[in-house]
């Protein structure tokens, strides 16, 4: 089952721009050989096979947005598959513009340079968008446990939870952060009454403890950082790219107070790490 490219569009929020440009991708043969080799093996299956292998280039991110194309059809029904409403599949592909507009900004290639396996995800219905945050449609915690302060366990490997994740396209407000968590409680509550989910938890740059130094007290990430139990992980190569994108981060002009002060840690011989919240249910 295909849709128009104007529905496609629509349901993914892309620009004109965006737009136009799938057009042109479309009637490239060869890259849509790559871009239908790519959903048949990525977006047609009711679950994501393996990831074909080209080598890397600009006609590939061009034949992985075709391949969301493609694929959008198969959506419908995998999101059917799994009961869940329609309104929340069109809310959660809306993701594939904020890679998009990732692509264009650090390599100036209107496709998917990153984030390939997780766009067949979203079209698989197994990572959601519940407004300002999205989250898996099911995970499991898998490391150390984390109790409280009489040392009871809150949460231990292989306990469910609403594992959330941050899109880049908006502020980390804090209100809206928690308008989200209530959405997901109330879907996992429908939805889901079998998933016996012990909280919500995050894994992400944004957590990493050490931005305490980096940013004002009523920054609204160390907001969310402070809304349950916290700890940090492993180092994390990911953060230099998420706040500096592919640019040299001594070149960024207008630097943000984030940028100006991890630049002097980056000068230091700081190095980022992920960290982790858990906020009980």
């Amino acid at each position: 089952m295909s849709i128009s490219i104007e529905e496609f569009s629509a349901r993914c929020l892309l620009n004109a721009e965006e737009t136009e440009a799938l057009r042109s991708i479309l009637r490239d043969e060869n890259i849509m050989k790559m871009a239908e080799h790519i959903a048949q093996c990525c977006f047609y299956p009711a679950e994501r096979g393996e990831i074909p292998e080209y080598p890397e280039s600009k006609e590939l991110s061009q034949a992985w947005f075709a391949a969301c194309y493609l694929g959008a059809g198969a959506a419908e029904q995998h999101y059917a598959s799994k009961g869940i409403p329609r309104e929340i599949m069109i809310e959660s592909m809306s993701d594939l513009a904020i890679w998009l507009r990732n692509s264009k900004r650090n390599y100036n290639v209107i496709g998917l340079c990153n984030a390939r396996p997780w766009e067949a995800s979203i079209f698989h219905g197994n990572v959601l968008r519940f407004g300002r945050l999205e989250c898996n449609y099911q995970h499991f915690y898998e490391f150390e446990p984390i109790c409280d302060d009489q040392g009871n366990v809150l949460l231990k490997k292989g306990d469910a939870v609403i594992n959330m994740h941050i899109p880049e396209d908006g502020p980390m407000d804090i209100g809206e952060c928690r308008k989200s968590m209530e959405r997901m409680r109330a879907f996992f509550s429908e939805y889901r009454k079998d998933y016996d989910w012990k909280g919500f938890l995050c894994e992400s740059w944004l957590l990493d403890s050490q931005l305490r130094q980096m940013l004002p007290e009523n920054s609204n990430i160390i907001k969310f950082q402070d809304m349950g139990y916290h700890f940090d992980l492993s180092e994390n190569e990911d953060t230099i790219f998420r706040v500096f994108g592919t640019r040299d981060p001594e070149t960024v002009e207008n630097p943000t107070t984030l940028q100006r002060n991890m630049l002097a840690f980056i000068k230091s011989g700081g190095v980022f790490r992920r960290g982790v919240l858990f906020i009980p249910r």
